[in-house]
């Protein structure tokens, strides 16, 4: 729950906060960079995690997700940090071409986002995960599908890439998520804890249908 609260924390305030601000201050953009830094930290934790409550085919899905959103948010940082080591001594053509590649992060992170979200839904429709987590992943799924079309969109617009829709829409609930998913992950697993029971009670039934707890017959 600290993990998904402090993932919360950071990358809102990177990718939503500070984007905001106008103009592209050097001293801004190492901020950012920090603060994804520590926030893929934050989330490879609350992935793991969450890993260990998956099984069968999903959970390899989500960890195929899982690193290719955390390697993902990695190199965005280099593109963030990356330019603002020299303000001012990179050609102007040059800086433009780094900026259009680092736009391109959130767009094809949609991608990596819908394979962690969609085995958390398929495992909270099968009763593992709470239900509220599997709606949620269900509307971040739908939303982050929607989302691909940014990797194509107009520059300028709305749906351009690393626009407003990458930043306030999906930033937003890529927050919501993780800490949601956090959250979720810091009670205790209802599921385990009932398959227990169910294989402690067989135990026990089987205990006492055994030969050796047979009643003998009385008499001849």
């Amino acid at each position: 729950m600290i993990a998904g609260a402090a993932f919360a924390v950071l990358y809102a305030t990177a990718v939503i906060a500070l984007h905001a601000l106008p103009g592209a201050d050097p001293g801004v953009t190492r901020v950012q960079a920090l603060l994804l830094t520590f926030a893929a930290l934050a989330l490879a934790v609350v992935l793991a995690v969450a890993r260990d409550r998956l099984s069968g085919p999903p959970a390899h899905l989500f960890t195929l997700g899982s690193t290719l959103l955390v390697a993902q948010l990695c190199v965005a940082v280099w593109f963030a940090g990356g330019l603002s080591l020299r303000p001012g001594q990179t050609a102007v053509a040059t800086a433009r071409a780094i900026e259009d590649v680092g736009a391109m992060w959130l767009p094809v992170a949609t991608i990596a986002n819908i394979l962690v979200a969609t085995p958390i839904l398929l495992h909270a429709n099968e009763g593992r995960l709470p239900r509220w987590l599997g709606v949620l992943a269900a509307v971040f799924t739908v939303e982050q599908l929607i989302e691909t079309i940014t990797v194509i969109g107009p520059p300028g617009s709305f749906i351009s890439p690393g626009g407003p829709m990458n930043h306030y829409v999906g930033g937003l609930l890529s927050v919501v998520f993780v800490a949601g998913l956090g959250f979720a992950l810091a009670a205790p697993d209802t599921a385990s804890a009932r398959d227990d029971t169910e294989q402690t009670a067989n135990t026990d039934d089987m205990k006492d249908d055994s030969p050796e707890h047979a009643h003998e017959p009385v008499g001849d």
